[in-house]
């Protein structure tokens, strides 16, 4: 069988320059740091994950999965590259955690779309065509699960801050994100909440949630 021919990612022996960037927002909502749930073996949580897709759910379970699959744990102003990094319980190359997660509500009645603050633990409400990106997220989503209840979470890659500090980024993003994807679903399982892989990328959305192309990808999504 043929090798698929991949460049090989190595760290750059001289950074490049990166700065951060947020889409914009009108409000941010501090979120309080949840309790753990009851005690929980973690072989019946591999035993009892599937993928599906459930019944709505609020934001606040959409914040509890977060923090206890995404949140900051801890930080340092300079690691690889010279460029802050971050500990979390979803590994990332150099620590560098470039996926932003934006959070889709299958209606934005008392809802918003919005942009999770791992660092923070807070929500922030993205400045877009809210109704928009909800219509289109649900038709996205019914075209791979035929149902779009739920929140959808949309995964999106800051490709320019893996490349500042490794030639040829692309692998390493993607398994970031697969690493991240896997954490989000088990601990949803280990939360009592269903979660299903999304079959597709959704590059289409990048640039109407604000944020620009060609620095940022879209890499997949978890309902």
């Amino acid at each position: 069988m043929a090798a698929i021919p991949i460049d090989e990612p190595r760290p750059r022996e001289t950074p490049l320059t990166w700065s951060s960037f947020e889409p914009r927002c009108f409000g941010v909502e501090m979120l309080p740091i949840p309790v753990d749930p009851e005690p929980r073996s973690f072989v019946d949580v591999l035993r009892s994950r599937h993928s599906v897709v459930g019944n709505p759910v609020d934001r606040g379970r959409i914040a509890e999965l977060l923090w206890h699959a995404t949140g900051t744990k801890g930080h340092a102003p300079a690691g690889r590259a010279g460029m802050p990094v971050e500990w979390r319980a979803a590994p990332s190359a150099g620590g560098l955690h470039p996926i932003s997660i934006v959070c889709i509500p299958e209606t934005i009645i008392n809802d918003s779309v919005l942009l999770y603050d791992p660092r923070e633990h807070a929500y922030m409400n993205l400045d877009v065509d809210q109704n928009t990106i909800v219509a289109t997220n649900t038709a996205d989503v019914a075209a791979v699960v035929n149902n779009p209840h739920g929140y959808t979470l949309r995964l999106i890659a800051d490709i320019e801050k893996t490349g500042a500090a490794y030639e040829n980024p692309i692998t390493l993003v993607f398994r970031d994100v697969g690493c991240l994807i896997g954490t989000l679903c088990l601990c949803a399982e280990w939360l009592g909440l269903t979660a299903c892989p999304l079959g597709f990328l959704g590059q289409s959305m990048v640039t109407a949630l604000g944020f620009p192309e060609p620095r940022f990808h879209a890499v997949g999504g978890v309902q």
